[in-house]
């Protein structure tokens, strides 16, 4: 595999990661946990119907071009279909409040949250071909076409805030109200992003697709089709029930928690983003094909596992970073690491099944998990619903589900590929992670009761834990030395600008 390309979107992931705190730093700090409580409530709102605009279609978009179908008559229709199901999205959110607002007569918690659903619209609008997009690039492996407009994107969202937030050009008096301020960064920043990608992504010569490849995509995407419900309910139904249940702290603090998870765990997407068309597009042996994923399994775990270890010790301390309001949150970030190791390490396993064309086995994974957190949820965050006196537990209880879900799934997965292709965990993924947690329990035990760590400390904290932790993987010969090199070479800047450079000269159709 080509080095540069899983290093873009690492690129991507580490610029992400800088800008998004800094983002959250000025949200926070300027517009507070309550604002963006009330935001992150409007973008689980819409987010809920999110499912319609994919129905599994975006897996189906990355297997069908990875295996070298026809490029235009493909995309044609995937880009027909997305137009359909995105309208239906997006009426089924204006629908949703209509019926909530006018014939059921009932309202939100604040005037914001109703305001900031509707700025969103256009974020919602573009949300699903941003995503079809990228779905295409991964199936063409470009990777710095995914990379750069999501780079773009962040930086526009970054200086949104700035100005909206921080400098507050619009003087808004009311603290709450700036979660619409939030609402339009976002929305800004994914117009550029929609508008960058639909540059990357064109010209293709546009003509009515024949029947029988829209009846293709159907049919590969049929099964995933209850999956991708069940997951968009399951990724916010508890952002909306803490917030129905509780208010809007702590739902800023839970939704705080989850954007810390999305942007550590987002290492690993430099990895697992081409895990499914580096699958789909093998033509060896079976037994070439076993390696190919053993050898994805190790180092997902191998990268993965230490960001996760660090994360989980110093939750407190990386909370602090952004606000002190949210230290009380940080056992439910600790939990939610856990849950997202689990989650990383199934990924390989589903890629698998999505590869070989068994979306059936894929779906019901999937619908696992979902339906498990969904049930879990309902009984563990709310203290009582109607007469019946439930567990209470908040946002705790979300994160709980969380986990309990995430290993459920993991050991099913791992029981179904072990049948299939008798491919279990690996002695190097075990030692990688033993070897990520025993080395953080000093630092653990010592910096335990610190809860205000400065960042430059935290950072140097993290680049020794790093290091120690290769040594180790290094010298019990986890990593051989050909593989440190290629690690190494990886990060090779002249080789990284001249690969970008050809491939977004190259048109992708």
């Amino acid at each position: 595999m080509e080095t540069s390309r899983p290093t873009w979107i690492m690129i991507q992931n580490v610029f992400g990661l800088i800008a998004g705190y800094l983002v959250y730093y000025l949200i926070l700090r300027h517009a507070g946990v309550v604002a963006f409580g009330i935001f992150s409530f409007a973008l689980s709102f819409g987010s809920l119907f999110s499912f319609i605009s994919d129905l599994g279609i975006n897996t189906a978009q990355t297997k069908m071009i990875s295996e070298g179908k026809d490029r235009n008559e493909y995309s044609n229709a995937f880009i027909l279909l997305k137009i359909f199901l995105t309208l239906i999205y997006i009426s089924a959110v204006l629908l949703s409040l209509f019926v909530w607002r006018i014939v059921l007569h009932h309202g939100f918690e604040s005037k914001y949250e109703l305001l900031s659903i509707i700025i969103l619209i256009p974020y919602f609008f573009s949300l699903p071909f941003i995503q079809g997009i990228r779905s295409f690039f991964t199936g063409t492996l470009e990777a710095a076409k995914m990379a750069i407009p999501s780079i773009a994107e962040t930086a526009v969202r970054l200086v949104a805030v700035v100005i909206l937030i921080q400098f507050n050009v619009f003087n808004i008096g009311n603290i709450d109200q700036m979660a619409e301020m939030i609402a339009v960064s976002y929305t800004l920043s994914y117009l550029v992003y929609f508008a960058m990608y639909y540059r990357f992504g064109r010209p293709w010569n546009f003509r009515w697709p024949r029947f029988t490849v829209i009846r293709e995509y159907l049919h590969y995407s049929y099964p995933l089709m209850g999956a991708s419900i069940v997951l968009a309910i399951s990724s916010n139904l508890a952002q909306i029930m803490i917030q129905s249940f509780f208010h809007s702290y702590e739902l800023g603090g839970y939704a705080s928690a989850v954007r810390i998870i999305t942007m550590l765990s987002s290492f690993s997407g430099s990895l697992t983003i081409l895990i499914l068309p580096l699958l789909a597009s093998h033509k060896g042996s079976a037994q070439e094909y076993v390696d190919r994923l053993v050898f994805l399994m190790k180092y997902i775990a191998l990268f993965v596992s230490p960001i996760i270890m660090f994360a989980y010790a110093f939750s407190a301390p990386i909370l602090n970073l952004w606000s002190s309001q949210l230290i009380p949150f940080s056992f439910t970030l600790q939990l939610l690491l856990v849950a997202t190791w689990f989650t990383v390490l199934l990924n390989p396993y589903q890629s698998h099944f999505n590869a070989t064309g068994e979306t059936g086995i894929s779906a019901f994974l999937s619908i696992v998990g979902a339906v498990l957190i969904i049930i879990l949820d309902l009984v563990l965050i709310p203290g009582k619903v109607g007469g019946l006196t439930l567990l209470g537990y908040g946002v705790n209880g979300a994160a709980i589900a969380t986990l309990i879900s995430g290993i459920a799934t993991y050991l099913t997965a791992s029981f179904l590929v072990y049948r299939s292709i008798k491919v279990f965990i690996t002695l190097d993924t075990i030692k990688s992670v033993a070897i990520s947690v025993a080395l953080i329990i000093p630092f653990y035990w010592y910096f335990d009761d610190n809860s205000s760590i400065p960042f430059l400390i935290l950072a140097g904290l993290f680049v020794a834990y790093s290091v120690i932790y290769l040594l180790i993987i290094r010298a019990l010969k986890i990593l051989s030395r050909e593989e440190f090199k290629e690690i190494l070479n990886t990060f090779n800047v002249k080789k990284l600008v001249r690969y970008a450079l050809n491939e977004i000269k190259k048109p992708s159709q």
